[in-house]
């Protein structure tokens, strides 16, 4: 298996200017994920960070992990979280095709994702070499390979299109927050995008970007939220029994978390039905469709993080809320056998039981 540069670029330039063709004639051919990463992913992804860490730092342009001091660092870096973030974007994809009733096929959804992916990689490119806005390129780019990814996926997976719509905004949700726990675990920070216009990648491309309305703002909020609630730290009573208090502040907690979920999920399913209609009606999705469902995206990590956020914005202790939830659960597990503690806890969830039902 080869390296074919002709192949490449005749793929590059049909992604870009001819989709449905190329799409269709790459995809019939049913190449492994292996050729599709030496003839597209691997030769998008080095030229879109070595270019772009090159050019960011000779005009000052749009970069990502070019702003490192060290250039070597910076394209080691930048070569690690664009693949990483991209093999993210496939699984995902791949894995939830299946629970939408679609059928998953790694091979062809690591070459959909790259077909998808080219204009993002190539505006993260070009963005590096306008200073000023270069990001403005680069998120149109990202916006583009967006439109592209929610019209390959389906067709890829055999995504049934009553189900396009919840399958490519939970791919999304899931694909952010698999990254923000990567960028946590590896020490990035803690909110580093999801799908960056540097073509999937977990890292956000700017380090000194200001914060974005829309999906980009609300991570950046979501991700300030995390860390002030990982920061909590509460000390339980030496007897480890609860009081009232914490039982009614946490079911409150829980309840409007509900009602979060509830609003969300009527969301989603409104902006399913208004796609289902267009798809109906033989429209092509617009940038203003798809724009809905980034914004959806938004909303959707809004309202995961709920029960977080309710009990941060009250002024609450978030450790102490897990700590709640934890001897609620175990004192229901053991009916209140084995010790005092427990056995005082569970007469606490008796109380409130009714209440309590459904809400963990």
């Amino acid at each position: 298996m080869n390296f074919d540069v002709n192949k490449t670029i005749s793929l590059v330039k049909g992604c870009l200017l001819d989709q449905e063709t190329t799409w269709n004639s790459y995809l019939g051919e049913n190449p492994g994920w292996q050729q599709t990463a030496i003839t597209l992913t691997g030769p998008m992804i080095l030229a879109n960070v070595i270019l772009s860490t090159v050019f960011g730092r000779m005009t000052g342009g749009f970069a990502g992990m070019g702003m490192h001091s060290n250039f070597l660092v910076a394209l080691i870096l930048g070569l690690i979280f664009t693949a990483l973030g991209f093999l993210v974007a496939v699984l995902v994809f791949n894995f939830l095709a299946g629970v939408f009733e679609g059928k998953a096929n790694f091979p062809r959804a690591f070459a959909a994702v790259s077909m998808a992916a080219v204009p993002a990689w190539l505006a993260g490119i070009a963005g590096a070499l306008i200073p000023w806005v270069g990001m403005l390129v680069a998120l149109a780019g990202g916006i583009w390979s967006l439109i592209l990814l929610y019209k390959i996926m389906p067709r890829t997976l055999n995504v049934p299109d009553s189900k396009r719509v919840m399958h490519f905004v939970i791919s999304l949700v899931a694909i952010i927050i698999v990254n923000m726990i990567v960028g946590s675990i590896l020490g990035l920070g803690a909110m580093r995008g999801g799908l960056s216009s540097g073509g999937f990648s977990t890292t956000d491309r700017s380090s000194d970007a200001p914060v974005a309305s829309g999906v980009v703002g609300e991570l950046g909020r979501q991700g300030r939220r995390m860390d002030a609630a990982a920061s909590d730290v509460y000390e339980p009573p030496d007897d480890g029994m609860l009081t009232e208090d914490q039982v009614e502040n946490y079911i409150s907690v829980m309840k409007k978390a509900r009602v979060a979920q509830e609003n969300y999920a009527k969301e989603i399913q409104q902006l399913s039905e208004e796609m289902d209609k267009k798809q109906d009606e033989g429209e092509t999705p617009s940038v203003a469709d798809i724009s809905k469902v980034y914004r959806g995206v938004g909303t959707a990590m809004g309202a995961n993080n709920a029960e977080m956020e309710i009990v941060k914005t009250g002024d609450g202790n978030w450790a102490e809320h897990q700590w709640v939830k934890e001897q609620l659960r175990v004192a229901r597990l053991q009916l209140g056998e084995g010790s005092d503690k427990l056995e005082h806890n569970y007469a606490l969830y008796q109380e409130y039981e009714e209440e309590l039902q459904g809400l963990d």
